[in-house]
């Protein structure tokens, strides 16, 4: 801590300023351009050109520095300059950003610091984006799925991703996966969407949420994500000017976060219209974009709006999304370009449509609805010369939503008696209509505050520079809905009518009256060091960081570092990280538990039923938040022709938050019935015996380990300047360690012995994918051909047995540890001994997938690019285990062969 206030009390009068002055035009016009970013890369200063194009950075005392130029719909750019020399009118060319430029990037490129990874415009378009979804599908260790937005789409970093979306390990690396919109994170922690969170595991998706898992989406089917990490279809693309993405150790700015960190920049400045239409398959897509110059100095106003509708098969309109995204962003700078003020106001409408009404007998009908306002505000003030501090920054962001979730069916089997109590005792049940229509809503209105404020100041001498900034953040999270909506009567019953038979049950809970507030306040501390030496640069970013949240106080130490030389750079890193529980994690509300006690039916006179409720704890007030220990290794390598990138990584998910049992008694009322007056008969409690069930609760017991290593290997260019080639690889192993236990209930109700209790297996992934990415760039006639490739050389699955108990909970609930040598005695615990053998997915073989785009801009402002995935149409096979034999299927992670096109025209 010293070694931060030390320097944050250095005078600045010590060290002189010198200076970088020049101007910014266009390449072709020569027209003078105002408002271009000048961003010192060295120390992360920044000012605006004037009105004539002109700029004036101070770069201390330093040798070098590195300065880029940043505009709307310009091609940026990034230039070296020595002190030593001229630092007066400095002369600066952008180009407008097109296929026409000598030199196109289609890829994702490594960031120029650590190990981050950038998307700039083309390399967004370099597939056919309808979300941030497909985008990030192109990440070294993601892959190209088969093209749905039918689902909610989550994504996780530097882990193998499972077959299907309900798994602990992807849920909690989901979850704390950051999304960063214009220095504004997005939050889920307030999405209270699931029907059940009560009585399941929190990432149970396809019981927890509504959806419709045959409209063949495969990989969770369900529409809301509660518990799960920001749904990446609801952002769309066209906005984005670039993408950023840490997989590795974030700055101690960002929190709240175990996976990763996605850094979005939406445009903002002058630009044209920009109309658009996009389709592929059932899904379209329309939008128009503008950028205005407001009269008298006001500055911006970019004002895009988009509508897309995915149908999950064109042939069949059972299952629709649709999406509507509009924002208003004002952009100002003052006269003296010292002050920075962005305003933007943001509307999304997300709508989730199944209906089989008149299809299928259950006519089964769902609905998921959710309107989001955001109202963000930007502020950035830059202090004058040989002021103490260089710049001040504050953030303020309020976010509203109004969610629905519905879904019914036609239930023939009725006739079932069901309880309504809210309270403990024995009560006389309802019966269920022979044919009914079972419904199950939520309402949810969450609402979140964010605020963040930011301080910076940059030291500077012939040699070294400090970039030193302190900050705070601060969010409030409520849910005011009406939350878990619905009768016992018209859900489905989860239990049979036979006497004894029970089972966790549905009552309504409102989220506006039995939801808290919850606030999360942060502080951090950042020193960002850069040493020059003669022959190499040493750069580190180290600071602390520590998180208030849901009252426990998280401390995060964090460092990247990187040791650099004329042709190589090697680099480390090392942090922890904090994610808070959500929500719908913490408030759960009471564990209802009905069991049927007797059913008396005399036909044709009476039927009376009795039902005995059991309340159990509310919600999960010890849930603390889950946390990363996050390291890397890398080198990055410049051969003459080509560069090669390679990063090591072990990563560890600690406090992870997963459901756990634990066994209950209750004294079980014995009922009898008196029907001596037949109109009249009552139910009469004849005496009570023990009963035992499990209920389950949300606590951090899980743990996960990742480990591997991705690498880039690029070729600007191959064989002739038009021909550009690049290489990229990802192998990770994942390692899941579940602490909750598996419980048996006993089968002999004559022993003491209530419940077997199993250690889980562990669960190990392996996969190991290339992929290749082939440029033809004409910029003559503004063409570009492209094909990418994938190739899946590993994909292992395999989960440990559970084969023998290592101990059980006797009548009175006390946990008796079970010798190893005795845990296979059938003679004393053939009751409880019920082996999960585990499973092992046969190797699967390699498998290729092929995909090509070709776009064209004309001169007319008009683009059109044309998609196809799985353009060879392969149909490779894998192994899968039917009836306990080994047979051949098509592998249903390939690829599906499907055409896209999208048309753009500027004006």
């Amino acid at each position: 801590m010293r070694f931060f206030i030390v320097f944050f009390l250095l005078p600045i009068s010590v060290f002189a300023q010198q200076r970088i002055t020049g101007s910014v035009q266009d390449a072709e016009s020569l027209e003078r351009l105002p408002y271009v970013s000048v961003i010192n890369l060295t120390t992360n200063t920044w000012v605006l050109t004037d009105e004539e194009g002109n700029f004036s950075i101070g770069v201390g005392e330093l040798k070098r520095v590195e300065l880029q130029f940043q505009l709307l719909g310009k091609k940026t750019i990034t230039r070296w300059f020595d002190t030593k020399n001229s630092l007066d009118d400095i002369k600066i060319s952008l180009a407008d950003e097109n296929l026409r430029l000598e030199e196109v990037v289609v890829k994702a490129t490594k960031g120029h610091t650590f190990s981050e990874v950038l998307f700039e415009e083309e390399a967004i378009n370099q597939v056919q984006a309808f979300s941030l979804n497909e985008v990030l599908e192109q990440l070294p260790g993601q892959q190209i799925s088969n093209f749905s937005l039918n689902e909610f789409k989550p994504i996780a970093f530097r882990t193998v991703r499972p077959n299907t979306v309900s798994d602990d390990g992807f849920g909690n690396k989901s979850f704390g996966t950051a999304v960063v919109v214009d220095d504004i994170p997005l939050s889920n922690n307030e999405n209270m969407q699931s029907y059940t969170a009560n009585m399941a595991s929190p990432f149970a998706a396809n019981y927890l949420g509504f959806g419709d898992n045959r409209a063949g989406t495969g990989f969770n089917g369900t529409f809301s994500n509660a518990n799960f990490g920001v749904d990446l279809r609801q952002i769309a693309t066209q906005n984005i000017e670039k993408i950023e993405v840490v997989q590795g150790i974030p700055s101690v700015k960002y929190g709240d976060l175990t996976s990763g960190l996605i850094k979005i920049d939406q445009k903002a400045g002058r630009s044209p219209y920009l109309a658009y239409a996009s389709l592929r398959e059932g899904t379209t897509e329309y939008g128009v974009n503008k950028g205005l110059t407001l009269p008298s100095g006001l500055g911006f106003l970019n004002v895009s709006t988009s509508f897309l509708d995915a149908q999950a098969n064109p042939r069949e309109a059972y299952t629709n999304y649709r999406r509507v995204n509009s924002q208003l962003m004002w952009s100002w700078a003052n006269k003296e370009k010292n002050i920075k003020n962005s305003l933007s106001l943001q509307y999304g409408f997300h709508l989730d449509d199944v209906n089989y009404d008149k299809e299928e007998r259950s006519e089964k009908k769902v609905k998921n609805e959710q309107k989001d306002w955001r109202l963000t505000n930007r502020f950035s003030y830059h202090f004058k010369p040989k002021a103490f501090l260089d710049y001040f920054d504050f953030n303020v962001n309020f976010n509203f939503s109004s969610q629905y979730s519905f879904e019914s069916k036609a239930v023939n089997n009725g006739g079932k008696l069901v309880g309504f109590g809210t309270r403990e005792g024995v009560y006389e049940g309802v019966y269920t209509a022979p044919r009914y229509t079972s419904v199950k809503a939520v309402e949810g209105k969450p609402l979140s505050l964010y605020a963040a404020g930011l301080v910076y100041k940059s030291i500077s001498n012939l040699n070294s520079t400090h970039n030193l900034s302190a900050g705070f953040n601060y969010r409030l999270s409520d849910n005011l809905g009406a939350g878990r909506l619905g009768s016992p009567k018209t859900s489905i019953s989860q239990f049979t009518n036979q006497t004894g038979s029970g089972s966790s049950a549905f009552r309504p809970y409102n989220y506006a009256d039995q939801v808290q507030a919850e606030s999360q306040i942060s502080l951090f501390l950042e020193d960002d060091f850069t040493r020059f030496y003669k022959n190499k640069t040493l750069r580190i970013t180290a600071g602390l960081r520590a998180d208030l949240q849901n009252e426990y106080l998280s401390l995060s130490p964090r460092v990247n570092s990187a040791l650099i030389f004329n042709k190589i750079k090697l680099r480390a890193g090392l942090g922890l990280t904090a994610k808070a529980p959500s929500l719908n994690q913490i408030y759960t509300g009471y564990r209802y538990y009905d069991v049927v006690l007797a059913d008396f039916r005399y036909p044709g006179v009476y039927n009376i039923g009795a039902i005995q409720t059991f309340v159990e704890r509310e919600d999960n007030p010890n849930v603390k938040p889950s946390r990363s220990l996050r390291t890397e290794l890398g080198a990055d390598y410049k051969f003459g022709f080509a560069t090669l990138n390679i990063t090591a990584f072990y990563n560890k998910l600690f406090q992870g938050i997963s459901s756990q049992s634990y066994a209950v008694r209750r004294d079980l009322a014995e009922v009898a019935i008196d029907d001596s007056d037949l109109q009249n008969p009552e139910l009469q409690i004849t005496g009570y015996r023990p009963y035992y069930y499990t209920e389950s609760q949300i606590a951090n017991v899980f743990e996960s380990e990742d480990y591997g290593v991705e690498t880039f290997l690029n070729f600007p260019s191959l064989v002739f300047k038009q021909l550009s080639f690049g290489l990229q690889a990802s192998y990770v192993r994942t390692q899941d360690f579940p602490g909750n236990d598996r419980f048996v209930k006993s089968s002999d109700a004559s022993t003491p012995i209530q419940f077997g209790l199993y250690k889980r297996g562990i669960v190990n992934r392996e996969k190991l994918n290339l992929g290749g990415n082939l440029s033809y760039h004409i910029p003559q006639i503004g063409l570009l051909i492209n094909v990418r490739s994938e190739h899946i050389i590993i994909d292992n699955y395999q989960r440990g047995a559970s084969l023998y108990p290592y101990a059980y909970i006797d009548s009175q609930l006390n946990k008796v540890s079970i010798a190893p040598s005795e845990q296979n005695n059938t003679d004393l615990f053939g009751d409880i001994i019920k082996p999960d053998a585990g499973y092992v997915q046969p190797q699967t073989e390699v498998y290729h997938n092929y995909h090509l785009r070709i776009s064209k801009d004309f001169l007319n402002g008009f683009r059109f690019s044309f998609y196809v995935n799985n353009f060879l149409d392969l149909k490779p096979t894998r192994l899968v285990i039917e009836n306990g034999q080994l047979v051949k299927r098509t592998n249903p992670d390939v690829v599906q062969l499907s055409f896209g096109t999208k048309i753009e025209y500027q004006f």
